[in-house]
């Protein structure tokens, strides 16, 4: 206790906190961390080197997540070796928050053991620091109840210890948190709350000022937000804190995106993204990249928007993957399961010593003390086990999301290879029959001049006509190759037109009109049913139309594809084809459904319908990113969703939503 004190008492001489949840304000970055490092370089003990060390990764924290890491893996290192387990606990908390971006569960797991270290050593100020980080994780997983009821336990230890620094951080938090469920009134409560106790003890309030600033914009006070945002930018340079200073450009690009202020909201996007990267804040990144996906989107280019959206999928892949969320599940049922084992061996134990103790005195608690023994051999046992299984599980799940991304890009590589082989293919063996088709002609013209046989008109003629039908062919082949590389391109291109309000029924009818001419012009003998049921009430959607028709066009055809197949398979048949649309109002939007009574599909195509380059369609009759891309564009380009139902021999119905 004594060195801890002398150790502190140094720091606050130098200018440098203690413990960031305890200490005052620190000074610049730079400077706290050259004193922290200086300090190292002079003879210390262990247990003061560790709490050091603790100090220069919450420094680095702010800047560098991967530098803070290696410190937290130091301290941690140290901390074990000399057996100081508070030191370990608060290492642990550290290495924790330096993770946390890019393994949350490993985070989770590494904040759980500090818990358990800092109620077992009695520290209630480490134990409201792991609390308070559990509940981050649980509010980025979206689970409000476990996320709050973590903090205010935090708040509540900062409270019972007096520590108004603490109790402002937690203040704060818990505002965010409601601001993040958009309960905006409970947000500006606690915001305000920390911002007037933060101004009392003369604190940072960069985090608060963000806070503040989104509830202004939430709540449509947007010059207030501003200046919130404004002045969260000057403070967070001002301490080199760049995670809230990403948080910060962020907010204000979203508010001038809010304005349709295009140019600015990307300039400060950018910053953002800027800032988040260099410290490693993943979920910064993925914000602001979010933001200049939206914005290049509208304003163009075309590759900045495909540019930013691959950015912000890759984010999205490696904060919420399907592993990590599941990691995370399976060790939060682990550490109940752990608690619940613990509470029931506690409660036995209890009872075993009661019995022994009243019953044989001396040789009870020696059959206690083997009893423990064998207790704690299985319970070694049983953890190595159970770690063995979670790694062998660990290693599987990534070997089998690597081997799904590979599967994926061979088949999209062999799809795209083996559609334009095949047009190719056919240019190549109509080119080489026509050159032979031009040598005969030319022989024929040798013979015409007396250099050999007698020339021969109609066989002239007949060559010709053959080579004029080579040509056709190749020309036929070329322009499938070619509309192979527009569809792929127009997949590319997908969401980049402006949205309008639009009479959904009129488009509607003016696709299926379009579409059922646009075969009629190929099929004369093709006729159908066309039977249509618009909601009259339905009011104008906001979609981009060009991209809308071309979805419809697409269904429309077909529908009329498939009931032309089927009414070839029943000649002679009493089979009547139709293709039939209604459009109808639901709860938050619109709905569109086009049946036709055509073929059907099984479940196995009907699995795989929406796959670039997977047609049901002959040879030559379609590229198979017509569903594809339509689905992209219902989805991704107008959040609405594209789903399918059908039988064999029964008909298909495509059911389109788009939000209102």
């Amino acid at each position: 206790m004594f060195r801890r004190l002398s150790l502190m008492l140094v720091l606050l001489l130098l200018g440098v906190a203690a413990a960031p949840a305890r200490a005052l304000p620190p000074p610049p970055q730079s400077r706290a961390i050259d004193s922290l490092r200086y300090l190292l370089s002079l003879p210390q003990t262990d247990y003061d080197r560790v709490i050091l060390l603790c100090q220069v990764s919450d420094q680095l924290w702010t800047q560098r997540t991967d530098s803070a890491a290696v410190y937290a893996i130091k301290a941690l290192t140290l901390a074990r070796r000399v057996n100081y387990r508070n030191g370990e606990g608060e290492a642990l908390n550290r290495l924790g928050a330096a993770l946390r971006e890019s393994n949350l569960a490993r985070a989770l797991e590494l904040f759980q053991q500090s818990l358990r270290i800092a109620k077992a050593t009695r520290d209630p100020a480490l134990e409201a620091q792991n609390l308070r980080s559990i509940g981050i994780i649980y509010v980025y997983l979206r689970d409000k109840q476990q996320g709050l009821d973590y903090y205010f336990r935090a708040l509540k230890i900062g409270q019972k210890l007096g520590d108004q620094r603490r109790v402002v951080i937690e203040l704060s938090n818990i505002g965010l948190a409601y601001d993040l469920f958009n309960e905006l009134d409970s947000a500006q409560i606690y915001q305000e709350r920390a911002h007037a106790l933060a101004r009392r003890l003369r604190t940072p309030t960069n985090y608060i000022l963000y806070g503040l600033g989104n509830v202004a914009r939430k709540q449509g006070r947007l010059a207030e937000a501003r200046d919130f945002y404004r002045q969260s930018i000057a403070e967070s340079k001002k301490v080199q804190h760049l995670r809230s200073l990403n948080f910060a450009y962020v907010g204000l690009a979203t508010l001038y995106q809010q304005q349709g202020q295009a140019d600015s909201s990307i300039y400060y996007a950018r910053l953002g993204a800027q800032a988040a990267q260099t410290n490693g804040f993943l979920r910064g990144v993925l914000n602001a990249s979010t933001l200049l996906t939206q914005d290049f989107k509208k304003r163009g280019p075309a590759d900045s928007a495909l540019k930013y959206q691959s950015l912000m999928l890759v984010m999205k892949d490696t904060l919420f993957g399907q592993e990590k969320v599941m990691s995370v599940q399976r060790l939060n049922y682990r550490e109940q399961q752990r608690a619940q084992a613990a509470a029931a061996s506690q409660a036995a134990l209890k009872s075993r010593y009661r019995t022994y103790g009243l019953v044989a005195g001396v040789v009870g608690l020696v059959a206690l003390a083997l009893l423990l023994w064998r207790h704690a051999r299985q319970q070694q046992r049983a953890k190595e086990a159970l770690e063995q299984s979670l790694a062998e599980l660990k290693t599987a799940q990534e070997q089998l999301v690597q081997r799904e991304k590979m599967a994926f890009l061979g088949e999209l590589t062999a799809g795209i290879a083996h559609e334009l082989q095949n047009p190719l293919n056919f240019v190549k063996n109509f080119a080489e029959v026509s050159t032979e088709l031009v040598d005969e002609i030319t022989g024929e013209h040798h013979a015409a001049t007396g250099q050999g046989p007698s020339r021969n008109a109609g066989l002239e003629q007949e060559i010709l006509a053959g080579l004029k039908q080579n040509l056709q062919k190749i020309s036929q082949h070329g322009q499938r190759a070619t509309s192979i590389i527009k569809g792929m391109l127009e997949h590319s291109r997908t969401g980049t037109g402006q949205r309008e309000l639009t009479n959904l029924n009129a488009l509607v009818d003016e696709s299926l009109r379009l579409a059922y001419q646009g075969l009629r012009t190929k099929e004369r003998d093709f006729t159908a049913q066309l039977t249509t049921s618009f909601d009259a009430s339905l009011a104008d959607v906001p979609v981009v139309p060009q991209d809308l028709s071309r979805v419809l066009i697409n269904l429309f055809t077909n529908a009329f594809h498939a009931v032309q197949q089927r009414q070839r398979q029943h000649l002679g048949a009493a089979y009547a084809p139709e293709v039939a649309v209604t459009t109808q109002a639901v709860p938050g939007g619109v709905e569109i459904r086009i049946r036709d009574n055509g073929t059907g599909m099984s479940e196995k195509v009907r699995s795989k319908i929406f796959q670039p380059f997977f047609t049901t369609k002959p040879v030559g009759e379609g590229t198979g990113l017509g569903l594809s891309l339509s689905h992209d564009i219902v989805t991704t380009g107008h959040g609405g969703t594209l789903a399918v139902e059908s039988q064999e021999d029964q008909g298909t119905e495509f059911i389109l939503a788009l939000p209102a």
